[in-house]
């Protein structure tokens, strides 16, 4: 079953992320999405005063897809290198594939 790993991290720990997944194998090979991003909500982390009056947080947000074991395993090796750090992780079951052009009508 494959499964869209969805990471969200202090800005602050982007490179560290990134490097430890592409010293990941399978993650490396698939390929993922980083984009920086807005947290809001009550229980939002504010690093700073100046968060604090925005009203939001700033952070990382990384996307992949992966079979569901290889996701475990990424998960299981950033929390012995990233242990504690305000990293938070959702996981969906997804269908994949590549859309092709059929043949001209």
């Amino acid at each position: 079953m494959n499964t869209v790993l969805t990471l969200i991290a202090p800005t602050a720990l982007k490179e560290e992320l990134v490097a430890a997944m592409l010293a990941h194998p399978p993650t490396a090979a698939a390929g993922f999405v980083a984009r920086e991003v807005e947290g809001y909500g009550h229980n939002v982390d504010f690093d700073s005063v100046v968060e604090q009056v925005r009203g939001h947080t700033l952070a990382v947000e990384i996307v992949v897809a992966l079979p569901e074991a290889e996701a475990r395993g990424l998960l299981d090796a950033l929390a012995d290198e990233l242990p504690g750090r305000g990293i938070v992780w959702r996981m969906i079951a997804a269908s994949a594939g590549t859309l092709e052009r059929g043949p001209s009508v």
